[in-house]
């Protein structure tokens, strides 16, 4: 694996510690006794780029204004975590497996934007079980099912200024956005989710799913991150709207919401083994990323 890859990760800048290795002897974490052997083992750690920048957090935040964060490599211990039925059953095993490899204990992962956990994922996963991630994906042209490799140290942070490229949508200084929408010409402010955010989503999905309701992903993940329309931030106005916005208002909302938030990118080149369509894919989160079958 080369120093360049290393560095590349994410889109790094930090050309004096490369991505993917480990950090100064200082910043290692303590070395830790194997049983009664005598020995002992240093678990190595590295920095991931976050593609928030740290800007996105309030200011009593541990990462408000950091542009990287500090964790270790898995061990048998994140496995373990990852393996445990009753943390798989309540779907907290990724958030635990998270809090265990981040170095700063004073970071509450709850917290953490969503890009920048999926960043600290991408970067656990390659260290742990290499750059490789083969999944099953879908031709998007026929539907074909094939399987695909992606080269998880080939994946960069969106830039930040996205939103210049689309009209009417402002930076606020809260970090928020605001948008008009196109048809109704609602404005209305979005702001960005945390892993507790996407968490307490899909609770809601599973209660519904039990009570044989239809789903309604959409209109509930809106729910979570439109913060205001025309100013008004009661949730029961919020969620009345969302429910009777024009489809093209609720698309091009969508849309927004995905452009302006910090994220990797890691859409890669696919090519259908059946009509030869190629299209660019990004790298799915399958039950087989953190539990490969070999």
């Amino acid at each position: 694996m080369s120093s360049r890859n290393n560095q590349d990760r994410f889109g790094s800048g930090l050309e004096d510690k490369p991505l993917g290795s480990p950090t100064d002897a200082g910043s290692q974490t303590p070395p830790q006794p194997a049983g009664n052997s005598g020995l002992s083992f240093v678990v190595p750690t590295e920095i991931v780029e976050l593609p928030s920048k740290g800007i996105f957090y309030p200011e009593h935040h541990p990462l408000c204004g950091s542009e990287t964060i500090e964790i270790r490599h898995m061990t048998a211990k994140e496995e373990d975590i990852l393996t445990s039925k009753t943390l798989l059953k309540k779907g907290l095993a990724l958030d635990r497996m998270i809090q265990s490899i981040v170095v700063d204990k004073s970071i509450n992962t709850d917290s953490l934007l969503s890009g920048d956990r999926n960043a600290i994922m991408m970067a656990a996963r390659s260290s742990a079980y290499g750059e490789d991630y083969v999944a099953t994906v879908g031709c998007p042209s026929c539907g074909n099912q094939q399987k695909h490799e992606f080269n998880l140290l080939d994946i960069n942070c969106r830039p930040l200024d996205s939103h210049k490229k689309l009209n009417s949508v402002v930076k606020l200084p809260n970090n928020n956005f605001e948008l008009e929408l196109p048809r109704s010409g609602v404005k209305t402010e979005i702001r960005m989710l945390t892993g507790k955010d996407e968490r307490d989503l899909l609770k809601r999905m599973e209660k519904r799913k039990r009570e044989k309701l239809s789903e309604n992903m959409l209109t509930e993940q809106m729910k979570m991150f439109v913060a205001a329309v025309n100013g008004n931030t009661d949730k029961r106005t919020i969620n009345q709207f969302i429910q009777t916005m024009p489809a093209f208002d609720s698309r091009y909302l969508r849309t927004v919401y995905k452009t302006v938030t910090p994220d990797i990118d890691s859409a890669q080149e696919f090519m259908c083994d059946i009509c030869d369509h190629v299209a660019e894919l990004e790298v799915p989160f399958t039950t087989e990323f953190f539990w490969p079958k070999s």
